[in-house]
């Protein structure tokens, strides 16, 4: 599809951030466009997307959403959105998640592409602009990475709002934790609304990406397999109280205990739980919830080195039980070793050949298994064989209610991987 409009924020240089827009034309006259917004002083590609099949009329609309932007060639849409990347990266910071399909909208950044030279940062140093929707754990946390990797005074932030040069103190402590009226758990429902806003997004983006991909490299054969898939059919799956192994305990005292331990955790005196957590699994090496309750401690904490080695150990201590196999195969995944991860499940394709006992499975268990096998089988390049278990992700509506983080995970892999295999279709046929 060749390129017919590019379009740049009429002010981008005096800014520092600005809205980009690149247009492709369909043969029928529809448009595909990716929208990037940039910023050239600090954090690089802070948003983006793209809009596929646009009639003419929608994308009219969607252009006059993007303020006030004037045309401009792509070699300069193109510097300014790889460029920007590029700078931002050398500071810490990586481009919006959406960036990984929204590229393939532009073309490879290679030589084939003129260098221009545009100006990153201002004046010559990394300045960093909070928006209007940064708050002040946001800005600490980006002012914390600038101070690492810039070094402290080699950087600016910006206060828009009275127009004076941020003051660090400004944002201290009493924001977090040490503030009487702060409420761990408003902060966690807040935060779990904004991953609910984010990960809306993923199933429509993959939606949009399969009407390209069925037309472009999906097999007849292919699609029958995915039409007669029996993935889920033999079991159901359910939102409530499921009998595992994680809901099974030897008395009330070993119950009540787990849920002291929980209500610790939650309630965000996570180090303190971590400690009882830890004299829990002492006092009840054979109840696998306490490990899943410090493994969930870890994972908060962001001490992934210890939460990979209760993957491990619980992996050897509870072998054939469900959530362990799918941790240490997931595992084996990001250490780039999928062969291993399929050989963890002995050659079964589904929950029930894994468990022929079991009719009923909790939406988070569905959700990690089809989230993990959908995974493994994008890293071995079978996109078919992962297409199974989107299909049964899809089909049981666990993009909205099981594993979020892991069925997202799933669903923006299979996104990057399907966009990829449109590229290759489109290099060929041209």
């Amino acid at each position: 599809m060749p390129i017919v409009e590019c379009l740049i924020s009429e002010e981008w240089k005096d800014n520092g951030i600005s809205n980009i827009v690149v247009a492709r034309r369909h043969k029928s006259g529809n448009i595909t466009a990716g929208i990037y917004l940039v910023d050239t002083y600090c954090l690089g590609v802070k948003d983006a997307h793209y809009e596929f099949n646009l009639d003419p009329d929608d994308y009219e609309y969607l252009k006059q959403h993007c303020g006030a932007v004037e045309k401009c060639e792509y070699v300069l849409a193109h510097n300014i959105i790889y460029g920007a990347v590029e700078y931002a990266d050398d500071y810490g910071f990586k481009p919006h998640k959406d960036f990984a399909i929204a590229q393939y909208i532009l073309e490879e950044d290679d030589e084939q592409v003129p260098l221009m030279e545009v100006e990153f940062g201002l004046d010559g140093r990394p300045c960093f602009i909070p928006g209007p929707n940064d708050d002040a754990a946001k800005i600490k946390n980006i002012t914390a990475v600038l101070n690492r990797t810039a070094g402290e005074g080699n950087f600016d932030v910006m206060d828009l709002a009275d127009d004076d040069e941020f003051d660090d103190d400004e944002f201290d402590e009493d924001e977090f934790g040490d503030d009487d009226d702060f409420d761990p758990q408003d902060f966690m429902d807040e935060l779990e609304d904004d991953l609910e806003e984010s990960y809306a997004r993923f199933p429509k983006i993959l939606k949009k990406v399969n009407k390209v991909y069925d037309g472009l490299v999906r097999t007849q054969e292919a699609a029958a397999l995915l039409e007669k898939s029996t993935i889920g059919n033999a079991y159901k799956v359910s939102e409530g109280k499921v009998k595992n192994e994680y809901t099974i305990f030897d008395n009330a005292e070993q119950e009540a205990e787990y849920s002291r331990l929980m209500d610790m955790f939650i309630g965000g005196e996570v180090d303190l739980a971590i400690k009882e957590t830890k004299k829990a699994i002492r006092q009840y090496p054979d109840r696998i919830a306490f490990y899943d309750l410090l493994l969930a401690a870890y994972s908060f904490n962001k001490q992934i080195d210890k939460g990979e080695e209760i993957v491990r150990e619980t992996y050897k201590l509870f072998p054939g039980i469900l959530i362990p196999t799918v941790g240490y195969a997931n595992l084996l995944l990001e250490e780039g070793k999928p062969d291993a991860a399929l050989a963890v499940f002995n050659g079964k394709t589904d929950l029930n050949e894994l468990y022929p006992d079991r009719k009923v499975f909790h939406v988070n268990e569905a959700g990690e298994y089809y989230a993990c096998m959908c995974r493994l089988y994008i890293a071995l390049d079978d996109l078919d064989a992962a297409d199974l278990y989107m299909n049964a992700i899809f089909k049981k509506d666990l993009t909205k209610r099981a594993a979020k983080t892991l069925v997202m995970a799933a669903v923006s892999e299979m996104c990057t991987a399907k966009m990829e295999k449109i590229k290759q279709v489109g290099l060929q046929k041209r």
